[in-house]
């Protein structure tokens, strides 16, 4: 047991305690309970949310975060996404350099604390999301890029003990939104290349595979491709706008193709959205697919033609998907 005494603004000290056992293995996932937020960032300047990072940050403002979680954690969220950024080359604020295929010993430390602080906060599950960014974003390749699958695949092996040591139940997501989409060759032979690599060292239980755009008609169709027979127990979904008809597309794709039984976490959706959480509702009593839950991206609806990609810093209210039963 680690004891931090940290000080925050107008003179209060917290004292955090943190638990961080060596070695442990994953759980077994919680029981159902409520879904949450995608924690990414901590504090906007305006747009401008570039040095805030949660996970590549967390040494800069550890006593933020933790009153940030138990913040959220009061507000009824119980499930967490955790971005991990990276690219070839030095830290921005956001992206951590993942040169060799790990982080940097701080990246490794803030990663370690911030999960601990999500334990500590009483959450019952978190998604870690990779984001390959940059040159080790397979979308941005004219042409396959060796070394830099290298370095994102044994990136991935170096996360996952410090994933797994935190001791709470988890889903890592390979990567953020890469399931490939039309006329994506290599973005698919990344997925599909990566998926047996993850599976054969580390097994299905763990992972949602990709995370899926569900606004991207493309995406869903190449499911199939990508996994083949060896599917994820569990698949996540992101969605924006026109939530039950784009919902009951993606399950009918995802039928399609064979995929019938996997409960979906919808892993990004606009924040605290009264009419996505309605159409939600209404898509899976329609399809039967399960929502084992759902995290928000912090993003209103109604700031879309503001900040382009994060309008909400702290992501702490979530009342209107707890009053739709997620």
């Amino acid at each position: 047991m680690v004891t931090r005494t940290l000080v925050v603004a107008a003179g209060i000290v917290l004292a955090v305690t943190l638990a961080v056992p060596a070695g442990a293995d994953p759980v077994a996932p919680a029981p159902a309970a409520s879904g949450g937020s995608n924690y990414d960032f901590y504090y906007l300047d305006g747009c401008y949310r570039q040095p805030y990072q949660v996970t590549a940050a967390f040494d800069k403002a550890p006593t933020i975060i933790a009153y940030q979680l138990a913040g959220m954690k009061r507000a009824g969220q119980n499930r967490l996404s955790i971005g991990v950024y990276h690219h070839h080359g030095a830290d921005d604020g956001t992206a951590m350099d993942s040169t060799g295929g790990h982080l940097p010993p701080r990246g490794q430390e803030n990663l370690a604390g911030l999960l601990a602080d999500i334990k500590q906060a009483g959450f019952a599950e978190v998604t870690v999301v990779v984001h390959p960014s940059d040159g080790n974003n397979p979308r941005t390749w004219s042409s396959w890029q060796d070394s830099m699958y290298e370095e994102n695949w044994q990136l991935i092996q170096s996360l996952h003990p410090i994933i797994a040591a935190a001791g709470l139940p988890f889903h890592l997501d390979l990567g953020g939104e890469l399931t490939a989409s039309t006329d994506e060759s290599l973005v698919l032979r990344y997925d599909q290349q990566l998926w047996q690599a993850y599976t054969a060292r580390f097994g299905r239980a763990d992972t949602v595979g990709f995370s899926v755009n569900g606004t991207d008609p493309g995406q869903v169709l190449n499911v199939g491709k990508m996994y083949g027979s060896a599917q994820p127990s569990m698949m996540d979904i992101h969605i924006y706008g026109d939530e039950y008809s784009q919902f009951v597309y993606n399950d009918d794709r995802l039928r399609q193709q064979g995929f019938t039984s996997q409960p979906l976490i919808i892993g990004e959706a606009y924040y605290n959205d009264k009419e996505a959480a309605s159409g939600f509702a209404q898509a899976t009593r329609k399809t039967g697919r399960q929502i084992y839950y759902l995290t928000q991206w912090p993003k209103t609806r109604a700031g879309d033609t503001e900040c382009a990609r994060v309008d909400v810093a702290p992501p702490t209210n979530y009342a209107e998907y707890a009053a739709a039963g997620f």
